[in-house]
């Protein structure tokens, strides 16, 4: 295998850990928002429920956990796959059934994930070019793990946190991590690069997994967790964030050979239910998944390149992997986050042996969601379902009812605003429309309230998209040729997904200015999900062009183009029952919209401010600019 290859193609699990000082005189006070009503007392925070105090204080740590490519393919969640230390996780935690990621490829996703803001925002959509957020004309965010450390946290991360390379400033290494956490570690040369494996799946015989990076990676994360409890006993009360970033289950498939005897031979691996591209699909919504057909073992099924170019050709039948390879492929990647479980677990003992555990947050997620052949399509960058969807756990000691689910809608841009919340932290404002200027805002909203009440009703929509060509067919019959040559984001899909239905849209995009031009439709998508079939068996018919269904897509067009300030959550819930879609779309209100009594970053930010008037949320008309008012 060619070095760099892994770096290329990760796929990881990150776990973060925050801690908090274990000193009395020094504790965080958990702050629960039960009706949006809060009594602050004696510095400590409170929670007034119906007129009864709930006085929450504990001296917490939070350890934060995300996996990166992972979807929802997890025994807590119904699947088969084995996942025992992660399924003993959901059992004291929060499990959220509809979390989504806001771009389904790792680099703009975690980017938005970890500076809290959108990727239109950020101006990063892909991994096709050198986007990084503190380049010049970009926002120069504050990031999570730099917002703790300039709030005194030791912030630490190895392995693959963000996309590693010129996107993220080599792993941002010049303002998120501590001194402490310098050099940032990546596993040494391992195994797997020198074995020459070209090889889309590959099972180790006789490795425990020590020697693949990811056992390297969980190993150094122990060790540090272990230099962390000296420095408790030797009186640095310093609070801590320690983000470990697994490689795994990203192509290639490879793990030791014990997670893959787990699984039975692959010609007994079920296939999905759902295999061919659904009804009336948009060709511009398809993606050609060409990282996994790039592998001697997968490469020379295809031959010519009409299924790279020719759209009708590219989603038949005749383009997609024989039973077998895929059914290879499904179980490589349930051995992949068997595997990867197995070092969370590793990883969560020790944080138990150092005596962390019982004072410790615990947030397990992913950075966006996986296809396995359903619809025929395989990896993400889509803005299907199983491809934005993406595993959430929330477990905070002394709070979350074990073994809690929750229907509430959330978005991984709202990590960022929640674990401020959770420690204690000033939560950073919500951004304003032009927010170049602000280093530390946010363009989500904590779901901290969830927490409490796991039956409440939050967001009502979750907003994601993906940029075309990236990943997609060139040639999109009707409207012409797509040129991947220039690398420029050219047409952009723009989806909103709520209660009952998936709406997106395909629209001719400015990537210079930021601007979706809504008048230049590429294409539709409508998606029921009133009825849920299964588990990765879902949006199989495109309604779009269903004229029964017009009022909705009226209803959700405008919803999408007004954009996501106007799904947050409100104090007071709107009654929508008169409505053809589930939620009516309100404004914020003063509460969410005013600014949060802290200090804001004024640190000079390196480069150009933005002040035109194309970088305005995606909203065009006058009648949706009044509802940001």
């Amino acid at each position: 295998m060619k070095r760099g290859r892994m770096l290329t193609f990760c796929l990881l699990v990150e776990l973060f850990a925050l801690a908090t000082p274990t000193t009395d005189s020094t504790m965080n006070v958990l702050f629960i928002s039960i009706d949006g009503r809060y009594s602050v007392s004696n510095g400590f925070r409170y929670v007034v429920d119906n007129g009864l105090l709930v006085h929450v204080v504990t001296t917490l740590r939070s350890n934060y956990c995300i996996a990166v490519d992972l979807r929802p393919e997890l025994g807590c969640y119904g699947s088969t796959v084995q996942s025992p230390n992660i399924d003993a996780l959901a059992n004291k935690s929060v499990l959220f059934e509809r979390a989504y990621c806001q771009v389904a490829q790792c680099a703009p996703s975690r980017a938005s994930m970890l500076t809290g803001r959108r990727p239109d925002t950020n101006r990063i959509w892909t991994i096709d070019r050198n986007q990084y957020w503190r380049n010049p004309g970009y926002t120069n965010a504050t990031t999570l793990p730099q917002y703790f450390k300039e709030n005194g946290y030791i912030s630490i991360g190895m392995g693959k946190i963000f996309h590693s390379g010129a996107q993220s400033g080599h792993d941002d290494h010049l303002y998120s991590w501590s001194p402490e956490g310098l050099p940032y570690y990546e596993s040494p040369e391992h195994a797997t690069e020198n074995r020459n494996l070209t090889s889309l799946w590959w099972a180790f015989e006789g490795d425990t997994g020590s020697e693949l990076p990811d056992g390297q990676i969980a190993s150094q994360a122990s060790k540090v967790l272990q230099d962390l409890k000296n420095l408790r006993t030797q009186g640095d009360t310093r609070p801590f964030f320690l983000a470990v970033g697994f490689h795994k289950p990203h192509i290639p498939f490879y793990m030791p050979k014990a997670f893959y005897d787990l699984y039975p031979p692959a010609s007994q691996i079920p296939l999905p239910a759902n295999p061919d591209p659904p009804i009336d699909m948009p060709y511009v919504a398809w993606t050609g998944y060409g990282t996994l057909r790039q592998y001697d073992n997968t490469k020379n099924v295809f031959t010519g390149t009409r299924c790279r170019k020719n759209s009708e050709q590219a989603i038949s039948k005749a383009c997609g992997f024989p039973d077998e390879i895929a059914q290879e492929i499904r179980k490589s990647y349930y051995a992949c986050v068997s595997y990867i479980d197995s070092l969370v677990g590793q990883v969560l003992t020790q944080l138990e042996t150092e005596g962390f555990a019982d004072n410790t947050i615990v947030v397990l997620t992913s950075d966006h969601g996986f296809h396995l052949g359903e619809h025929r399509e395989w990896a993400k960058n889509t803005n299907f379902e199983d491809a934005t969807r993406v595993p959430l756990l929330v477990h905070v000691p002394n709070v979350t009812i074990s073994g809690s689910r929750t229907n509430a809608f959330v978005e991984l841009i709202d990590l960022f605003p929640t674990l401020t919340e959770l420690t204690g932290l000033p939560v950073p404002p919500t951004c304003p429309t032009l927010s170049n200027s602000l280093l530390a805002c946010v363009e989500g909203t904590s779901f901290a309230a969830v927490l409490a009440k796991p039956s409440d009703t939050w967001k009502n929509a979750t907003f994601s998209q993906y940029a075309r060509p990236s990943a997609g067919l060139t040639d999109i019959p009707g409207k012409g040729t797509l040129n991947r040559i220039d690398g420029q984001e050219q047409v952009m899909g723009y989806s909103i997904r709520t209660a009952q239905y998936r709406y997106t849209e395909w629209v001719k995009f400015d990537a210079t200015t930021v601007t979706p031009d809504w008048n230049d439709l590429w294409g539709m998508e409508l998606y029921d999900h009133r009825t849920e079939i299964g588990l990765f068996n879902n949006e199989n018919r495109n309604l779009a062009s269903d004229s029964t269904f017009a009022d909705v897509r009226s209803e959700l067009s405008a919803a999408l183009r007004v954009g996501w300030k106007a799904s947050i959550p409100t104090a007071t819930q709107v009654d929508t029952s008169s409505s053809p879609v589930e939620a009516t779309l309100q404004p914020p209100t003063a509460f969410h919209a005013t600014e949060i009594h802290q200090e804001h970053h004024t640190r000079e930010s390196h480069q150009e401010h933005h002040t035109t008037e194309s970088h305005q949320e995606y909203h065009t008309t006058e009648s949706h600019q009044e509802l940001f008012e």
